[in-house]
């Protein structure tokens, strides 16, 4: 169970800047402080920004609270392991958002159609394509054909005619053509290995998601299609994080080693 000394760690080491945070750290291991209001006023007195005293004000209350199994030493250690926490989550999940929809020049979104192609261009090893509908993407069909040309290992599952039961009326050949898919791994999930329900009707592949060297993956609402790529409005993120990555590669492996998913 969380206390509030670890909400307040954990509320310091994010809010306030290295060189105040330091400066924390510093008094608090150099020192035995104790956790009466003249040491903590002589302690706040260090800080002359308000907000920073209220802050690190309100971290000392609720140090007081278990000042019988916390010294000022193991506060400090506390909040420079919270803080390295802290920065090492923020390296490993980097997300932005991506969306297709009208230019709204205030807001820093990046557009669908660009992330992809960027994805797409970037690959050195492996690319993994995830869609619904694939249909009218020449720039990306161009993309992908010169990442297999520096040998990427493409692996491709979408939904087709066949696959899905004539839910869509084109399929991947239409959209990328005989040549790369030749090239390429294509996976289906047949229409005989999914649940129905009760008036029979089967579920859909309907999920959208690029995964690109096991490095960064794209989730998105936007199938692989000319009007999702420029006329909808579609919204994703890029998560950069290779553990993320990395579950999604064995998510679908597991499909694929279980039956669930099929070369075409």
């Amino acid at each position: 169970m969380t206390t509030p000394l670890a909400e307040q760690i954990y509320r310091v080491a994010s809010i306030l800047p290295p060189a105040a945070l330091n400066a924390l750290v510093d008094s608090l291991s150099c020192e035995s402080w104790g956790v009466d209001a003249a040491q903590s006023d002589r302690l706040l007195n260090q800080f002359p920004n308000s907000k920073f005293r209220r802050i690190i004000g309100d971290l000392l209350a609720a140090w007081q609270q278990e000042s019988d199994r916390w010294d000022s030493r193991s506060l400090a250690l506390a909040l420079e392991s919270a803080r390295q926490a802290i920065a090492s989550t923020g390296q490993a999940l980097d997300v932005e958002l991506v969306w297709t929809g009208p230019q709204i020049s205030a807001l820093p979104v990046r557009r669908t159609d660009r992330v992809l192609l960027q994805l797409i261009e970037q690959t050195q090893q492996e690319l993994t394509i995830v869609s619904f509908a694939v249909y009218k993407i020449p720039e990306v069909s161009a993309a992908i054909g010169s990442a297999l040309d520096r040998g990427v290992k493409l692996r491709i599952i979408a939904e087709t005619p066949t696959s899905g039961g004539g839910k869509i009326p084109f399929g991947v050949t239409e959209a990328l053509g005989t040549e790369i898919l030749h090239r390429a791994q294509v996976f289906v999930w047949p229409l005989e290995k999914r649940p129905k329900d009760s008036a029979g009707r089967s579920g859909s592949l309907h999920i959208k998601a690029v995964i690109c060297d096991r490095q960064h993956l794209f989730i998105t609402s936007a199938n692989l299609t000319e009007y999702a790529l420029s006329l909808n409005l579609e919204l994703g993120v890029l998560v950069h994080s290779p553990t993320l990555a990395h579950q999604v590669i064995d998510l679908l492996d597991n499909l694929i080693h279980q039956g669930h998913l099929v070369k075409a």
